[in-house]
């Protein structure tokens, strides 16, 4: 029974957008209002390195083909337009207050990965509800919207194709994506030019798509490159670390941010950092806890709860700790 309900969901999705394992050649986007590709000086990450896989920041992408990310997105565009996996439509029809947005980090509020549950996750997506589902006890009404793997461009598709529809209405649509676009699996090591411009692009496209909301840009969370993170250290001397790339990029987000009235920036990296004077002086003392980030990448349920606090402590003061609908 479930095998043939995504069988009927997937002869839907090619009704509406074709088949998706089809190439269809495009032209390049090099420029889109402002955003020029001219304007990146360097696009890999090493100053010191000149080629690198690195996908054009402007060009919206999918991943078809790629493990179940369509069904993933699948999935994602059933909860934009607030279906059950049933067909049926939820009753009654809700405002959110938040919606998120972005890779496996905001996947994980859900408990999922490519859209299939996992085990180790439960806790996180019992975090969740605690704090962004109002029939279970959270203060706010939320929803996920996020696919392991995705990089700025793959996001960009996604909401220009059904997971960003009219009827999907938030005050505040939170916004985490970029980490992939630096370092997945030890390809691409993208520039921060080239993330910031990514990042860049989805937001002025979910600034048309929603005009009257609040968009709110987390802040890159820290992350370690060194010895492929085992110890969790950010920083080292001499060398350019992926979280040195991450720093610059949330400097201009901080700044974008202030430059449009519509756009808030939120810092999560102190829930995440500890200092630890054995590693070293300054910042280089600093590194992320493992009962917070055991990989060095992706927060533990623990790490999701102290961000869940500070995600309701911003929401409440944009949305001035008002309730989205009467609760009868």
């Amino acid at each position: 029974m479930v095998i043939f309900t995504a069988v009927l969901s997937f002869k839907s999705y090619v009704a509406i957008y074709g088949y998706p394992f089809q190439q269809h050649k495009e032209e390049a986007v090099t420029k889109w209002r402002d955003l020029h590709l001219d304007d990146i000086g360097h696009w890999c990450m090493q100053p010191n390195v000149t080629t690198c896989e690195c996908a054009n920041p402007l060009q919206p992408m999918h991943r078809h083909g790629h493990k179940t990310w369509t069904e993933a997105h699948m999935q994602n565009e059933k909860l934009a337009r607030n279906i059950e996996q049933d067909g049926m439509k939820k009753s009654p029809f809700r405002e959110m207050d938040v919606v998120f947005l972005g890779d496996s980090i905001t996947e994980g509020w859900r408990g999922t990965s490519f859209g299939k549950a996992v085990e180790k996750k439960e806790e996180i997506a019992i975090v969740f509800d605690q704090n962004f589902d109002m029939d279970k006890g959270g203060e706010y009404d939320g929803l996920v919207l996020g696919i392991a793997g995705d990089k700025c461009q793959n996001l960009l598709w996604r909401i220009q194709h059904g997971e960003m529809p009219k009827k999907l209405k938030a005050k505040v649509f939170w916004l985490l994506i970029g980490t992939n676009d630096f370092l997945k699996e030890g390809l691409d090591q993208c520039s921060e030019e080239v993330v910031f411009m990514g990042i860049q692009r989805i937001v002025e496209e979910m600034m048309i798509q929603k005009p009257d909301a609040t968009i709110v840009i987390n802040g890159l969370l820290p992350r370690s490159d060194i010895g492929r993170g085992n110890d969790g250290r950010l920083y080292e001397i001499g060398t350019k670390t992926v979280m040195n790339a991450i720093d610059a990029v949330n400097i201009q987000l901080e700044e974008y941010c202030d430059e449009h009235d519509e756009l808030e920036y939120f810092d999560a990296s102190k829930i995440f950092i500890r200092t630890d004077s054995n590693l070293g002086k300054g910042k280089y003392a600093k590194f992320i806890p493992k009962d917070f980030m055991n990989d060095s990448l992706h927060p533990t349920a623990r790490a999701y709860s102290y961000w869940a606090k500070a995600i309701t402590e911003k929401l409440e003061t944009i949305i001035n700790g008002k309730l989205t609908i009467d609760r009868l």
